[in-house]
């Protein structure tokens, strides 16, 4: 009984012991609230001193990482326009022998339709003509376009036009991994795959459109006329998606057929002829694409010049931000830490004199410290909004005149903004830190007497 009564006191100890201490600490903490607040102007200006810091180091890393996912974004939002196309084997040819860096390539053809309209319209050079030459009839109803779209039929050599860069392009800008809203690829000779914009120029409905028979002719150019014979007859095998004809690589008519073939189809091998698309691995020069583009009229051209262009201003703005951040960047962050010595350097006196005092009143020197560095931290805790405010305005107002200038918008993930805020504030932190052991160096054998006829100047 006496060894558990012995026991009673020690564990009574434990509580008291720890509101012993939380006292002390809140104690402290009002001490150094009450510091701060009685150098305030001096204080603030340490404060906002760390908070510049913060926001030089977050403002050019926000920019430059940005600027970076800007050009990871284009590259990755249109792959399926890194190609060129020729229709000619010399054109393709030579272009082999300018161009180094080809991945793969592959031949697909389309039904020229020119020798047709000008039989019967009189018109030349239609050879994809378009949506308000023909009627189409699925399931027993004749339909007329509602609206006028480029009336490519296509086929490709090995039944496969969609590529690899479409399936990623369509990925990762929209989600899907696959090009068809109902049924599929053409599995039989007489089956054609339709585009969902060119069923809704019809007011054909989609759903009941697969698995029926789909009979296209040339309209009458006569007021009233029945459509004349039948330009091709199909089964429609499925119905390609919207987002497929709005890839960047499938924006001109003859790369975006709105029906589809296998190569084996009796229409398609009339009056068709024959494109080659090369895909590159990397990204061309803005002049060879620039070349490509407006050299080669309808035989050939480079279908990415856009987006080259695009990354090219990206590039530019990147070597400046980098430019700016060496130079001027550096320069202002080595004057904001000088800055942050010499002021550390009065702080230090005026909280000397402040030690002197405390000491006298019996506090000891390791509480001193703990002052000290908590003081500091909450310079820091205060710098931290105001870094964010500033990083976040400049962020807007750069990303702002970029865009005014060249039409790119800037973006950055969140993950990488809180990445870059710990980033400002891990800076400010490692350098108060410094300072912080540096004090610690120089009071660290001082006498009460010297705290107490320290000199502030």
């Amino acid at each position: 009984m006496s060894k558990r009564r012995g026991n009673v006191p020690s564990l009574q100890k434990q509580p008291v012991a720890a509101r012993d201490g939380f006292r002390k600490g809140v104690s402290l903490f009002r001490l150094a609230c009450k510091n701060i607040l009685t150098y305030f102007w001096m204080n603030a200006k340490m404060c906002l001193t760390f908070a510049c810091l913060a926001f030089l180091i977050c403002l050019f890393t926000v920019y430059n990482v940005a600027l970076d996912q800007k050009k990871t974004a284009i590259e990755r939002e249109s792959s399926s326009a890194n190609y060129f196309y020729a229709q000619y084997d010399s054109t393709v040819e030579k272009f082999k022998e300018a161009c180094t860096n080809i991945a793969f390539e592959d031949q697909y053809f389309l039904h020229s339709f020119e020798k047709d309209i000008y039989r019967i319209y009189g018109v030349g050079g239609r050879y994809l003509a378009d949506s308000t030459f023909f009627v189409m009839q699925v399931g027993g109803t004749q339909y007329r376009a509602l609206d006028k779209l480029s009336f490519g039929c296509a086929a490709h050599t090995s039944d496969a036009f969609f590529t690899p860069r479409d399936y990623e392009e369509l990925a990762q800008r929209f989600g899907r991994n696959s090009f068809f809203d109902a049924g599929g690829y053409p599995a039989a000779a007489d089956e054609v795959a339709v585009g969902l914009p060119m069923l809704e120029a019809y007011g054909i409905s989609p759903a009941k459109a697969v698995g029926q028979e789909l009979t296209v002719c040339m309209k009458d150019p006569r007021p009233g006329q029945d459509p004349l014979p039948k330009v091709f007859q199909a089964k429609i095998s499925g119905v390609i998606c919207a987002e497929f004809y709005k890839l960047a690589g499938h924006r001109i008519d003859n790369t975006r057929p709105f029906f589809l073939f296998r190569s084996d189809n009796a229409f398609m091998a009339k009056s068709k002829f024959a494109r080659t698309r090369c895909y590159l691995s990397a990204w061309p020069a803005e002049e060879e694409a620039e070349t490509w583009q407006f050299e080669g009229g309808t035989t050939y051209a480079y279908v990415g010049y856009k987006y080259v262009n695009n990354i090219n201003t990206i590039e530019n703005i990147q070597i400046l931000a980098s430019n700016l951040y060496i130079i001027i960047g550096s320069a202002l962050i080595i004057g904001l830490v000088l800055t942050i010595f010499l002021m550390i350097d009065k702080y230090m006196k005026v909280f000397s004199r402040s030690s002197g005092i405390l000491m006298t009143f019996g506090m000891r020197r390791s509480r001193l410290f703990m002052l000290l560095g908590l003081q500091l931290f909450i310079l820091c805790l205060i710098a931290v909004p105001i870094a964010f405010l500033l990083t976040a305005g400049g962020y807007l107002t750069i990303t702002f005149l970029v865009k005014y200038l060249t039409a790119i918008e800037l973006t950055v993930t969140k993950a990488w903004l809180f990445g870059i805020l710990l980033l400002g504030i891990a800076s400010v932190v490692a350098v108060s830190f410094f300072f912080f052991v540096y004090a610690l160096f120089k009071f660290r054998f001082k006498t009460i007497k010297q705290y107490l006829t320290t000199v502030v100047d």
